[in-house]
């Protein structure tokens, strides 16, 4: 302490001149302004731009820093929203309401068969042949194992494992995961990834008599664990033996940040009915 003490009295006995002077040009500047009425109007507009410079980039320091919460919040929201619109399915032209699976749009008299979970993507491969995407939310959250794993422009995967807090999904570029997806007909085939081209998938099981062409959508059928009618991907090519096609996918696996996690509310029931009518 004594020492600051020191150092101080002698920077002020050193530089006593220089103190002096730049008191007496404030005072100066002080009077002047004062009794200046368009230098003072001046000195009042050049500091207020100063400040709002000043202002701005403090403020756009702080949004920086809180765009992870801003995100966060908007992924949340999209959540909700899709939950209150639910996912649109193709009408049965039969007009049969015996086979009509109740739809999942929401409103006022009906019911939504999904709840979406939503989830930062912490960890992601694509280029192995089992490839896995580790997610920020687990049990305590709500999510289970063999749920869908969706984004904003088309399915990513199935969840395998969870725990507390983290879970870890089964990417859609991984060996032996296929995908029931139809296209523009309605005609159900099977997809999934050859472990070549991250963002090229196949499609097969389309009759040769179905014209599918170029940039047709291709989506997910609702068999399985995905919802009806979630863009996978757009046909690319026929192969050349005419059996099958190659999709391009609506996104791409390496930029995703955020995903949703779909819990099918009436899942438990089906799969229950489903196994009952297996054991008779």
């Amino acid at each position: 302490m004594q020492f600051a003490v020191r150092n101080l009295i002698f920077i002020l006995k050193r530089y006593y001149n220089f103190f002096i002077f730049l008191l007496l040009e404030i005072i100066c500047l002080n009077i002047f302004l004062r009794n200046n009425r368009y230098q003072q109007s001046s000195w009042v507009n050049s500091s207020q731009n100063i400040s709002g410079a000043l202002f701005t980039q403090k403020q756009q320091l702080f949004g920086f820093f809180s765009l992870r919460a801003v995100n966060d919040s908007l992924v949340r929201e999209n959540a909700r929203l899709k939950q209150q619109l639910g996912i649109p399915q193709i009408p049965n032209h039969l007009k049969d309401t015996s086979y009509t699976s109740t739809t999942v749009r929401d409103s006022v008299k009906q019911t939504t068969h999904y709840r979406y979970i939503p989830c930062k993507v912490l960890n992601n491969s694509i280029d192995l042949k089992y490839n896995f995407l580790t997610l920020n939310a687990g049990y305590k959250q709500g999510i289970r194992k063999n749920f869908a794993v969706i984004c904003d422009k088309g399915i990513v995967g199935r969840i395998t494992h969870v725990s507390e807090n983290y879970s870890v999904a089964a990417s859609l570029l991984s060996d032996k995961f296929v995908v029931s997806a139809m296209v523009g007909d309605t005609t159900v085939g099977k997809l999934y990834w050859d472990g070549d081209n991250p963002n090229l998938v196949i499609l097969s099981g389309i009759p040769q008599s179905v014209k599918v062409k170029q940039k047709d959508s291709v989506l997910t059928s609702g068999f399985g664990i995905f919802p009806e009618n979630i863009l996978i991907g757009r046909a690319a090519e026929r192969s050349k033996n005419g059996t099958t096609y190659k999709v391009w996918l609506s996104h791409d696996f390496r930029k995703l940040h955020y995903v949703y996690v779909i819990e099918d509310i009436t899942q438990i029931e089906r799969i229950l009915l489903e196994d009952s009518t297996q054991s008779e």
